[in-house]
């Protein structure tokens, strides 16, 4: 059969008037800077909007969502009220609004903001997933039973299914029926799938690429700054903590977790591949020429200037978790920089990764137990080798010893990174900084141990775990690093 397919009217072109292609080239151009994580550039771009069009309420809320990733939250969310104020009935805006007070530590308004969304959009399941997460909503509330019901329904594709799963994951965890946890937060994993991991042949490849002698050529092209500081580990190993304690030193700029390091890694394979014989990519950090090393050492420099700009500073945090896969390039980048890497608990970390919903597809790996094990073995082979042969300074802690004792820890960071001692830093949870990852609530709770330990209510529901780590011996010793 053949379908005839219609023709469209022809609609007459309304003239564009100056004002609005002004207003459009200008928040095109700052929705570019927001991609890049370039914020102070998009907040010009969107202020110079916003002078021919002060009333704009879609303007004004990407300005106040770029201050508040830039930490000038409290200018940040007045702003985004002003635009909900413009234009009320646009539930997306209440639903990041709510997590924009998340972040920055308004947990009670943010969980009534975030009921606000879910009233206005009743079936989607993302602000249901929020409120769950950042309230302290338990078995019998209203968004638990509705959360039931709709994956009772079916319908919900494999995103919304792994959701809703995780929402009950937190909330069963939070009244302690472990089991009934532990089996929701296999099924959001499930449902979502695993997308990315690092398999042993490429950590094997990673090694192989990075020997002493390739990190340690001359000429070296990256930027000899000291200013760089990148805090690593795996996700949910107490980076976060470890940076907002940081983050209280008057000389010290944390930056979050910036993309600089992904986008200079992408360059460096593009270029080996185009201009050197390489049998994989991984290679590329041996054959790269000075040039590039420079260009991406003042790409991520960009970021850090964009996310402060004005801002003075002796050293800068870049706390993105997967670095640590990549420090062999980063030396080429930063040959003066220092590495932070926190250690916790293996099981205590793989369990808080298999309960979080991450955003990210880099790390879906945490969605089945099977890989996040191999996750991690691939974590813990790569750092036996950058003990061997990584050109920088770097420190480790382990995260139980850190929140057991805290003050020696903490002087120990500051002198690593060669600063003055500050009191302040022993009072992270007074930080007014911006968190924008899942520890964005438990920074806020101060010095603790509940964290610690955690693990052992799941019984026996963690043996499948436990051997594919490779059993308690190894296991434990992991959990002792000799540093």
């Amino acid at each position: 059969m053949r379908v005839i397919q219609q023709k469209k009217p022809k609609v007459k072109a309304q003239p564009v008037s100056k004002k609005h292609r002004y207003g459009v080239r200008h928040f095109e151009e700052g929705v570019k800077h927001m991609g890049r994580g370039q914020y102070a550039e998009a907040v010009a771009c969107f202020e110079r909007a916003l002078k021919k069009d002060p009333r704009n309420s879609g303007l004004l809320f990407y300005l106040g969502a770029s201050l508040c990733n830039m930490d000038e939250t409290a200018r940040g969310l007045r702003i985004l009220r002003e635009s909900l104020s413009l234009k009320p009935d646009e539930p997306s805006r209440w639903w990041n609004y709510a997590n924009f007070l998340y972040f920055a530590g308004e947990l009670e308004e943010a969980s009534r903001m975030m009921l606000r969304a879910i009233d206005m959009q009743p079936e989607k399941i993302n602000p249901m997933y929020n409120y769950c997460t950042m309230s302290n909503a338990g078995p019998d509330d209203p968004i638990v039973h509705r959360l039931h019901g709709l994956i009772e329904k079916g319908g919900l594709n494999r995103v919304e299914r792994s959701f809703a799963h995780y929402g009950l994951a937190k909330v069963y965890d939070r009244a302690k029926a472990y089991d009934k946890a532990f089996d929701h937060a296999l099924l959001g994993g499930e449902a979502y799938g695993v997308e990315c991991n690092l398999d042993s042949e490429n950590v094997e490849r990673i090694i192989r690429a990075n020997t002493r002698e390739a990190l340690t050529r001359q000429p070296c092209g990256g930027d000899p700054s000291e200013a760089p500081v990148f805090v690593l580990g795996m996700p949910r190993s107490g980076t976060t903590f470890t940076e907002t304690v940081l983050s209280r030193h008057p000389d010290i700029l944390a930056a979050g977790e910036l993309s600089g390091c992904r986008t200079a890694e992408i360059l460096a394979m593009n270029w080996a591949s185009q201009n050197t014989r390489i049998t994989n990519a991984f290679e590329s950090v041996r054959t790269i020429v000075p040039q590039v090393e420079e260009v991406a050492a003042q790409y991520l420099m960009s970021q850090v200037h964009g996310f402060a700009p004005g801002q003075t500073f002796r050293r800068f945090i870049d706390k993105l978790p997967e670095n640590v896969f990549r420090l062999g390039l980063i030396s080429r980048m930063f040959p003066n920089a220092r590495v932070i890497v926190i250690h916790r608990h293996p099981l205590d970390n793989c369990v808080s990764c298999l309960f979080q919903r991450f955003n990210d597809v880099q790390y879906s790996y945490t969605n089945t137990i099977e890989a996040l094990a191999g996750q991690y073995r691939a974590y813990q082979r790569v750092m036996a080798h950058w003990r061997e042969v990584l050109p920088l300074r770097m420190h480790e802690i382990v995260y139980e010893d850190m929140v057991t004792d805290f003050e020696p820890h903490v002087r120990e960071l500051i002198a690593f990174l060669e600063l003055d001692w500050d009191p302040a830093c022993l009072d992270p949870a007074s930080s007014t900084r911006t968190v924008r990852t899942a520890s964005a609530a438990q920074v806020r709770e101060g010095v603790n141990n509940r964290s610690v330990d955690k693990w052992k209510r799941y019984g026996t529901r963690l043996d499948p775990l436990i051997e594919a780590l490779g059993g308690m011996e190894q296991i434990e010793a992991w959990a002792r690093p000799r540093l």
